[in-house]
């Protein structure tokens, strides 16, 4: 590149530049997962042939449920609703498999737990799953409790969304720790995570030093926007950093997901060239994962 003069290199430096911005560019998942209704929130078996979502009006039915669909060569078939854990009355939504796939975690209204909203789990027992049962600990309470992720090899580590008192306003992340068995008291993430506006979603980092976090505060691109946050080796969390152009528009864009090799990061978006209200978009994590 020596004797290259310097408006070519200039114009090389544009092109690769544009180039590499369109490799990492969000991908539709398509028009079979996608529909006019919402799709959400996708959980992944652990050989990643395997899909659970958030569906809404499939099927001619309507309102919120779980949904399943399988890898079919380079795409996914038709999905099903998973009527072990759905409901007609009821909403479901934001499913969580298990690392092994054994549990199926998904918030619902339904009756008989502790809140409006609470989180629930079924197992899969003989290939199919059980009616979901209130999920123990301090993650559910009188308030709305949603959005769980865990981290840590023996998932040790619990985040989630909730209203309870004691928050920063609306939604907020909470963690619990299980110690000998047990999870201890939800600890409230505090300012720098959580703010007067929304923040829910938070999924862990593959080391789990950092969570991808949903929120509706200000300082992003339109409607819900995706941040991140790091914690320090005292195991403080820092301030939320948007994820940017790559993942966020100025519409809806919320609720990430990986792959189970975390080489492909999922959010679901309202953004242009979709199929209507929230679709399902993934790109590779590579693109994003320095953001911090």
């Amino acid at each position: 590149m020596r004797n290259v003069p310097i408006t070519m290199l200039a114009a090389l430096l544009v092109f690769f530049g544009t180039a590499t911005q369109a490799q990492v560019q969000p991908t539709n998942l398509g028009p079979v997962i996608n529909s006019s209704a919402r799709d959400a929130e996708p959980t992944f078996t652990p050989d990643g042939q395997t899909m659970y979502f958030n569906c809404f009006d499939r099927h001619g039915e309507e309102g919120s449920d779980i949904c399943v669909s399988h890898r079919q060569g380079d795409g996914w078939s038709e999905p099903e609703i998973v009527w072990e854990v759905s409901t007609r009355e009821h909403l479901e939504v934001e499913p969580l498999l298990s690392p092994d796939g054994q549990q199926l975690y998904i918030m619902s209204t339904r009756p008989g737990g502790k809140g409006a909203a609470d989180i629930w789990v079924s197992d899969l027992v003989d290939g199919s799953w059980t009616t979901p049962r209130n999920l123990e600990g301090p993650m559910n309470s009188p308030y709305m409790d949603h959005c769980l992720y865990f981290s840590g090899d023996d998932w040790e580590f619990a985040y989630w969304t909730s209203t309870r008192p004691g928050g920063f306003g609306g939604n907020d992340i909470w963690m619990s720790e299980k110690v000998n068995g047990v999870w201890q008291e939800a600890v409230n993430l505090g300012p720098n995570v959580n703010s007067a506006a929304h923040e829910h979603h938070s999924l862990p980092s593959p080391d789990g030093n950092s969570l991808y976090v949903t929120t509706t505060r200000e300082d992003g691109f339109g409607g819900e926007d995706i941040f991140v946050t790091t914690r320090d080796a005292e195991g403080n969390w820092g301030q939320l950093t948007n994820l940017g152009a790559q993942v966020n528009s100025d519409q809806h864009d919320r609720c990430p997901a990986f792959s189970p090799d975390f080489q492909t990061f999922f959010f679901d978006s309202e953004r242009a060239g979709g199929y209507g209200n929230k679709d399902l978009w993934s790109l590779p994590y590579s693109a994003i994962e320095d953001i911090r």
